[in-house]
């Protein structure tokens, strides 16, 4: 504004020198000085039609009523209202592809500038996709990562998230340094080898695979002598995971799986649910099964506190809400995507922008629920 009012001043003493000039330098200095007035008042307009410039972004979410989601949609929003120049939407996918599909023709026949979208799943990625390049309106794709070839197919197409191996190389860490420190305990058969189950999500999911690939790897490379008794989907939902994890139960016995590795933190709550049924992490250090989930919810760091789950892993909601929010402007201005520009810790890969995980113990544990209830 101080700026605007200064541009004003310098054409308001253009104009009354042309008022003072004499009359043998009336034309030229005339000219000069109005052309002066004229520049001056074409900047003031500019830089108040960019200051009222705002981007009007459609944000269409994989469910509200999904946990994760949901805090990550106020997280998002709250992140929103700090920035000039943005305006958010939210939709609700409501978990269905079909209706994925309608709100963001909805939004793009409206007019809508760019899209953010969490995708019910990686194969409705594509489709997406391309209505967004049938009608040149960038997309920022985020937490559900597309295939190389639909991210290859739209050069106005992103991916804002964090490398799933690395929260299954940190999920693993955890139960290994668990193991390594309580082996007498944890070693409930004593043969030397630790024998675990795997809840998956969703089948075919490159997290999934990603996020598998790593617990065994990091493992491997910690040495750990171990057997994958069990893995299974349980397509991310704690229901499922407790039945699943019910069934290991009956055919292993509960003192036959000394390791739960999860995808995500809602089927980890179901397996520590299955557990707790059967009067184990309640507080007995001989009754116990390590479980470590992904997402550090608010759900799994309570249980965190209260001994019933192992360990879960940071997906830093808020820092990937910067990201997209930033990311969304930039594609619409056609601004280069630099780490500068996301503004936010993170590796910027050609179309892919990495948000790094954070493992969750008790030296942030505390620090880290405050943040999650905050936005729960």
């Amino acid at each position: 504004m101080k700026k605007l009012v200064a541009i004003l001043l310098i054409a308001a003493l253009a104009l009354s020198m042309v008022a003072c000039s004499s009359a043998s330098t009336t034309a030229p200095a005339a000219t000069e000085a109005t052309d002066a007035a004229a520049a001056a008042t074409d900047a003031a307009a500019t830089e108040t039609a960019a200051a009222d410039t705002s981007v009007n972004a459609t944000v269409i979410w994989r469910a509200f009523d999904d946990q994760y989601q949901s805090g990550f949609r106020i997280i998002m929003q709250a992140e929103a209202d700090k920035m000039t120049g943005i305006a958010l939407d939210m939709q609700d996918g409501e978990n269905d592809v079909t209706k994925t599909t309608n709100k963001l023709e909805a939004a793009l026949t409206k007019g809508t500038d760019a899209v953010a979208i969490c995708a019910p799943d990686t194969e409705s990625t594509n489709s997406l996709m391309l209505k967004c390049k049938d009608e040149s309106v960038p997309v920022v794709f985020f937490n559900m990562m597309p295939t190389e070839e639909t991210m290859n197919a739209y050069d106005k197409a992103w991916y804002v998230g964090a490398e799933a191996s690395e929260s299954g190389a940190m999920c693993a860490q955890a139960l290994i340094n668990y193991w390594n420190a309580n082996t007498a305990v944890a070693d409930k058969n004593g043969d030397g080898k630790l024998q675990l189950v795997v809840l998956q999500g969703e089948i075919g999911n490159n997290d999934v695979i990603l996020r598998t690939a790593a617990y065994e790897d990091t493992l491997k490379a910690q040495g750990i002598d171990y057997e994958i008794i069990a893995m299974d989907t349980a397509n991310w939902d704690k229901g499922q995971a407790l039945d699943k994890m019910n069934a290991w139960i009956t055919a292993f016995g509960i003192d036959g799986i000394e390791g739960v590795l999860c995808n995500n933190d809602g089927m980890a709550m179901g397996a520590v649910q299955a557990a707790l049924n059967n009067g184990y992490n309640s507080g007995d250090p001989a009754k116990f099964v390590p479980i470590v989930g992904i997402d550090a919810t608010v759900e799994a760091l309570q249980a965190m506190k209260d001994g019933s789950l192992l360990g879960t892993v940071l997906n830093d909601r808020t820092n990937q809400s910067i990201a997209v929010i930033n990311v969304l402007k930039a594609a619409v201005a056609g601004t280069a995507v630099t780490e500068d520009v996301v503004g936010v810790s993170c590796k910027v890969d050609g179309k892919y922008i990495w948000i790094p995980y954070q493992i969750v113990d008790s030296t942030n544990l505390d620090a880290v629920l405050e943040v999650m209830l905050s936005v729960s």
